[in-house]
């Protein structure tokens, strides 16, 4: 997979109605002001959430011994496959509305809609869930009820939404911040344990010692969540200085998210019994093997962690997302606007109201692991989807610049919807291990509503908003011919 060069620089294709002015912000647009180093930590740390740690734990039962590391590495060739799919996609369209226009460019509209449309809870739903398990694990440690930790989780989320609405940059030094310290104390524990364990590692190399294959296929499956959400990035594409640093930067987390993981898993398959694995806090048990009760506390201030880059990262991306789908029309318009800061404050409120009300849902009702599911079930579908889109516009649009491109597209792309398809259909129908049903049931309402939304809704948002254009195009004078005298002007009467 290689790329060729930066690729264009602007917001996108003209004629698409998605890229270029600022919606509601008076003429304002995002500012390209995230290089690398924040490219990568958004695209890790969306992926790195304390649901990393339950996965991880949940990943060990399936293999013998000590040999997880090679589900996760397994899992991780799947997603470089993602990855090459939603780069060459994201170098076409390098616009924070990139989903819209290739899913647009290759399907019906009203469809492309309502799976973006659902695929955008998948964001909300992964901080509801992450929020449950943060204010589980600070509430064991803490010792203190759960409405605490409800009033910890509510804090957090408010400072997630103020670093936002100060502006890209200092929602970026926040991300980098907390994905890398989340990073490297999960690593540097996960290491500390082994060592400390002081016994050889137990069939390192042999993941079907006493074990089925279909148990390896499982672990892989739970493999591809721990990378799931790493490509929600790519609607930062208009405030990245470098269109390049999108690819490059997922690339890199990826790397990175493979090596931490592969350690997580292996240090807690060698070191925690049965009950500390299916725990809802297997890490804090993690960190009390490496280091003690100081660990202990040292993995609880890294969970708190994962909730702020989580939360903030998740905000970062979907909060462009939805401005840049409302600028062209498909969302009501307030939620296009800029503040002074060229940030979309619209859509990052409604996003800390609309997380925190569904993480109090979750805690009332412990099902953080159907929102797990649903979760996984709409990452693979969009995976499958970005395949599908790579190789439909191969045919459609053979002449279109492709900064990067995705090598044998035939052959990955459609190994890559199958495999993905296959992935979302499982996921949709067990949690935990077991089968059911509701996730798939939370996936139809999602989709059932967005369709709703699409067929009964937008069409009078669109006509709102073409008459809202045409009121103030009426307002603006006609433009004066050349040479023609200005209003007032009587020279030459």
């Amino acid at each position: 997979m290689t790329g060729a060069g930066d690729g264009p620089s602007g917001d996108g294709p003209s004629g698409d109605g998605v890229s270029g002015g600022g919606g509601g912000g008076g003429g304002a647009v995002l500012r390209r002001a995230l290089g690398l180093r924040t490219v990568v930590s958004t695209s890790a740390g969306l992926a790195f959430a304390a649901l990393e740690y339950l996965a991880a734990a949940g990943l060990v039962a399936y293999v013998a011994g000590d040999s997880a590391w090679i589900a996760v590495g397994t899992a991780g060739l799947l997603a470089v496959v993602a990855w090459g799919c939603f780069s060459e996609l994201n170098g076409m369209f390098p616009t924070a509305a990139a989903i819209r226009l290739y899913m647009k460019r290759s399907m019906d509209d009203r469809i492309a809609l309502v799976i973006t449309f659902t695929y955008l809870t998948t964001i909300v739903l992964v901080i509801a869930a992450d929020a449950f398990i943060v204010g589980s694990a600070l509430a064991h440690v803490l010792g203190q009820s759960s409405w605490v930790a409800a009033l910890i989780i509510a804090a957090l989320l408010g400072a997630a939404v103020l670093s936002n609405l100060r502006g890209v940059k200092v929602a970026g030094g926040v991300q980098d911040l907390a994905t890398y310290s989340v990073l490297a104390v999960t690593a540097l524990v996960a290491v500390a344990a082994l060592v400390r364990s002081h016994r050889g590692l137990r069939f390192p190399l042999s993941p079907l010692h006493g074990h089925h294959p279909g148990d390896l296929l499982e672990a892989v499956a739970l493999g591809v969540f721990l990378f799931s959400a790493f490509e929600w990035v790519t609607t930062s594409a208009e405030e990245v200085r470098r269109p390049r640093d999108v690819h490059r930067g997922m690339l890199i987390a990826l790397a990175v998210l493979a090596v931490v993981c592969s350690v997580v898993t292996v240090a807690m398959s060698h070191v925690l019994g049965h009950r500390q694995l299916v725990s809802a806090y297997p890490q804090l048990f993690l960190g009390r093997a490496a280091f003690g009760q100081a660990g202990l506390w040292l993995m609880a201030g890294g969970t708190a962690a994962t909730a702020v880059n989580t939360f903030n990262g998740g905000f970062i991306t979907a909060s462009r997302f939805i401005y840049a789908t409302a600028r062209e029309g498909s969302l009501p318009s307030a939620l296009a606007r800029l503040n002074d800061r060229a940030v979309p404050w619209v859509p990052i409120v409604a996003l800390g109201v609309t997380s925190l009300v569904v993480s109090l849902v979750v805690a009332a009702t412990g099902s953080w692991s159907v929102l797990v599911a649903v979760g996984a079930a709409l990452e693979a579908m969009i995976y499958a989807v970005a395949a599908f889109c790579v190789v439909r516009l191969r045919t459609r649009l053979p002449a279109q610049a492709r900064p990067f491109r995705l090598p044998a597209p035939r052959l990955l792309g459609g190994g890559a919807i199958v495999v993905f398809g296959v992935l979302a259909a499982v996921a949709s129908v067990s949690v935990a291990n077991r089968f059911n049903l509701v996730p798939l049931v939370v996936i139809a309402a999602g989709a059932g509503s967005s369709a709703l939304y699409v067929l009964a809704v937008l069409p009078r948002v669109k006509a709102a908003d073409q008459a809202r254009r045409a009121a103030r195009g009426r307002r603006r004078p006609p433009p004066r011919p050349v040479g023609a005298p200005a209003a007032g002007d009587d020279r030459g009467r």
